[in-house]
């Protein structure tokens, strides 16, 4: 059976950042290039991702420009092109968790995509994954939040 990863906005930043335990998800990542593993990321997420490179590479106060628009763009698509799919997962069940608290309604959507995909969460240290309305593996990329 292939393993499959659903991965939580704070990991793909980590990657793309180097911030610590990016190696773990450039290895699963890798893995997922490879074919020998599944990869997902909610369009949530991937959202998220997208508006955090834009203010990240944007101006010094995180506005941002065209250029670091394009950069967003280009490092999902790059992430795209090496197997990991970009996926709207049941809007329903996002909303359950949602609905259970605790966590943001992407951070939501991210476990419903685990959940539906039998996948594997990728999440950091914080502690919003520690107790879930639904059954659904986590692994934490580092033992500390952000």
């Amino acid at each position: 059976m292939t393993d499959a990863y659903a991965f939580d906005t704070e990991a793909v930043v980590a990657f793309l950042y180097d911030e610590p335990g990016h190696e773990r998800v450039g290895s699963l990542l890798a893995s997922v290039a490879a074919g020998d593993a599944e990869g997902y990321l909610a369009q949530p997420n991937a959202s998220e991702v997208y508006y955090l490179v834009a203010r990240f590479e944007g101006t010094t106060d995180e506005r941002p420009t065209t250029e670091s628009l394009r950069v967003a763009d280009r490092d999902l698509r790059t992430l795209e092109r090496n197997g990991l799919a970009v996926v709207q997962p049941d809007w329903r069940r996002a909303a359950e968790v949602k609905a259970h608290g605790g966590l943001s309604l992407a951070d939501a959507y991210a476990v419903a995509l685990a959940h539906d995909r039998d996948a594997t969460l990728v999440v950091g240290g914080d502690d919003d994954f520690d107790s879930l309305s639904l059954d659904v593996a986590v692994e934490r990329f580092r033992d500390h939040g952000v």
